[in-house]
């Protein structure tokens, strides 16, 4: 007696479309093997396309021919499209099916391939579903892009848009719960002040979730303004489309932005000259009036002095000798608690080991869950062909489950995308706040004022030959925890460092870098 194994394979929109089933091609096979007097000792399934046998289930299913050798003389599906849709694939795939001593067979189109002539009708029959592929997708391609010409966007809609369907049930795009997020990105981008990565971290804290690379690509989308990008394809060449849908920003603006993000906009003058003498002009606000203190020099006995002032009544003025000593001995109690930095060092280390295991795991699970809700929506369709589910409930399930898979496939591979050499870049920044100080009176004056801009997010108050400020940054804050007493300001003055969390940084936290 003859032992086979049987596989079975649908896609969603031969379902659909063609009535195939996996339960239909189940029992057609089992009752050719009863009729044949074939012993069936596996059955693989799946709802995979056949253009490649990068399939999990036939996978499997040559796994178990190479570890059970010479104990299978069949492989039987319903039609030879059910094994392939790729002519060139398929044969290589025969060829080694024969090495493990395995004959494929389709059962509805029987070929004893022993046979030279017969080889012409099995081309035939690998190379229509093939054919129909291509003429699929050019159908596809050519339908998308009439759909371009009239103005419809008719893919997944880009950030600050929603798809809906019009009442002709055509796709089209509307604004959506973010747009008021785009409009101000493009807004902050025009201003010229901030970096575009300043503006991705601001417009994340108002709410708007979005990656640092994909804010770029929509910067550059005209689709905000009122035009759909149409690829060159053929003879025809790319071009831009008027659409049908709402812009979200006036071309002007969208012009304007791209003037900024190719350095083409002049930035407005400084009607200061930068002076390395006063690196923190910029960064002192008054301490009677509250206003922000600017810089200048003034002729002595010896030379020139300069002085950070303010040009209100008050008349504040402070020589710039000393709030810059001074706030380089600032810098130093950030420095001086080398058990924190210590501890973050070890924390960074610690989670460079961990993060492999972690990542790997959570990359399993998401698959787990993709294939979950793809089940769910197998099933869901399964019950409609039997005529126990109405279509519009499964269509209903479908709609439902289908943005959660997408969800689900968007996370895994920005878990995939993840650096994995996270310690090669935080690394340098421990060094950097041990030996903050030196790295500070080192640096240029364009770096000084990067430093500070950076670590202290709001403007800085001189009182009584010391710094007092509301807040420094969170993240250097939480790094490096200064201890009681550790500032040596007298009993009564604000330390600089004095509102710093003492909670340890939680593992996997990544600070910025400078």
């Amino acid at each position: 007696m003859k032992k086979a194994l049987i596989y079975v394979r649908v896609s969603t929109d031969e379902q659909s479309e063609k009535g195939y089933s996996l339960q239909h091609q189940e029992e057609r096979l089992r009752q050719y093997c009863t009729y044949q007097n074939i012993e069936v000792v596996g059955f693989y399934k799946e709802d995979h396309s056949a253009k490649t046998f990068e399939r999990p289930a036939f996978h499997q299913l040559l796994a178990f021919l190479k570890k059970s050798r010479g104990t299978v003389d069949l492989l039987l599906f319903l039609k030879w499209d059910r094994f392939s849709r790729n002519a060139g694939d398929a044969y290589g795939m025969i060829n080694q099916l024969n090495k493990l001593g395995v004959e494929p067979q389709a059962i509805e189109q029987p070929l004893d391939l022993n046979i030279p002539e017969n080889k012409i009708m099995l081309a035939f029959y690998l190379a229509a579903p093939e054919v129909e592929n291509d003429r699929r997708s050019l159908n596809v391609i050519a339908g998308m892009r009439r759909s371009i010409k009239e103005g419809r966007y008719c893919t997944v809609a880009p950030k600050g848009y929603r798809n809906i369907r019009s009442e002709d049930d055509k796709p089209i795009i509307v604004p959506g719960k973010d747009a008021h997020h785009v409009q101000w990105v493009f807004e902050e981008v025009t201003k010229g002040v901030h970096s575009v990565k300043d503006i991705w971290r601001m417009v994340k804290k108002r709410g708007f979730t979005i990656g640092r690379s994909n804010i770029w690509n929509m910067l550059r989308n005209p689709i905000y303004y009122g035009k759909i990008f149409l690829a060159a394809y053929k003879d025809e060449q790319a071009m831009l489309v008027k659409g049908i849908h709402e812009p979200l920003i006036s071309e002007q603006l969208f012009f304007e932005a791209q003037d900024v993000l190719d350095g083409r906009k002049r930035k407005v003058p400084s009607k200061h000259t930068a002076r390395v003498e006063l690196p923190l002009r910029g960064f002192l606000k008054c301490r009677k009036c509250g206003a922000n203190l600017t810089g200048s020099s003034s002729k002595g006995n010896g030379g020139k002095y300069f002085y950070y002032h303010c040009n209100i009544k008050c008349k504040e003025r402070i020589p710039a000798e000393l709030a810059n000593h001074i706030f380089v001995e600032e810098l130093q109690t950030i420095s001086s608690n080398k058990e924190s930095i210590l501890l973050f060092e070890e924390v960074i280390k610690d989670h460079t080991k961990q993060s492999g295991k972690d990542k790997s795991k959570a990359i399993r699970d998401l698959q787990a869950e993709i294939e979950k809700n793809r089940q769910r929506i197998s099933n869901a369709q399964q019950l409609m062909l039997d005529g126990e589910l109405p279509a519009a409930d499964y269509r209903e399930i479908k709609n439902r489950y289908e943005p959660t898979i997408q969800k689900l496939v968007n996370k895994q591979l920005s878990l995939t995308q993840l650096d994995e050499n996270l310690s090669d870049y935080l690394m340098p920044v421990v060094d950097l706040l041990r030996n903050l100080p030196e790295y500070y009176q080192n640096a240029s004056l364009n770096t000084k004022q990067q430093l500070i801009g950076s670590i202290y997010p709001e403007k800085l108050i001189f009182e009584n030959k010391a710094y007092r400020t509301t807040a420094l940054n969170e993240v250097i804050a939480l790094i490096c925890r200064t201890g009681k007493g550790s500032d040596g300001h007298k009993k009564g003055q604000a330390s600089i460092c004095g509102n710093l969390s003492r909670e340890v940084i939680p593992l996997g936290f990544k600070p910025k870098t400078f």
